[in-house]
């Protein structure tokens, strides 16, 4: 079961000492910088990662938040070692660390379930906003404001920005599909469960 003292050890990669301090303190104490939206944030250990999506169950935005983690750290590896390129793991690990942040603000729950809550703006530009009243670097800005991708209102300029949005799109996307499904679906073939009984 993931925790938040694991997000507190991957943050622990960042060796940028200022941003480190930034990235746990956001995420040990989450608010906004200027809270006239009167709404109280979820607690991320146990805010699910969407209402009707992925990672619905609580404590799935954290599972969420490590797995990305995990696999940008990873990828971000074989990138330089296989490819030589220069990826700044420093501004990636930190976007993937608070990319989500804003869902604390944009998720209720109430008896029938999780639902969103009253506030109208979306948890990407929430937390964006957010993060820049912080003063987080332009370059994590980026990469939290651009992981919807070529369809979302900023897209990814950067190559962190890149590995980023693919690696969130995929846990996303494999966490959407019933686990004794995803593999037919990966290779295309669709499986009527009630004809498979």
């Amino acid at each position: 079961m993931v925790e938040l003292k694991d997000l507190m050890e991957l943050a622990r990669r960042i060796k940028d000492k200022d941003l480190r301090k930034k990235v746990v303190e956001i995420i040990k104490h989450p608010s906004l910088s200027n809270n006239n939206l009167k709404v109280s944030p979820l607690k991320f250990e146990e805010s699910p990662a969407s209402v009707s999506w992925h990672h619905i169950e609580k404590g799935g935005l954290l599972k969420h938040t490590y797995a990305v983690t995990m696999m940008c750290i990873s990828v971000s590896e074989q990138l330089e070692r296989v490819y030589g390129f220069e990826i700044d793991k420093d501004s990636l690990i930190a976007a993937a660390l608070v990319h989500d942040i804003g869902k604390l603000w944009t998720m209720k729950k109430s008896k029938a379930g999780w639902e969103p809550s009253e506030i109208l703006l979306d948890h990407t530009m929430l937390g964006t906003s957010e993060l820049y009243a912080r003063g987080f670097p332009e370059k994590v800005l980026h990469i939290v404001a651009s992981h919807f991708g070529e369809n979302g209102p900023t897209p990814p300029q950067t190559i962190e920005a890149y590995i980023f949005h693919v690696i969130d799109s995929l846990d996303a996307n494999l966490n959407s599909i019933p686990q004794d499904n995803v593999l037919n679906i990966i290779l295309g073939q669709h499986v009527d469960r009630e004809d498979n009984r």
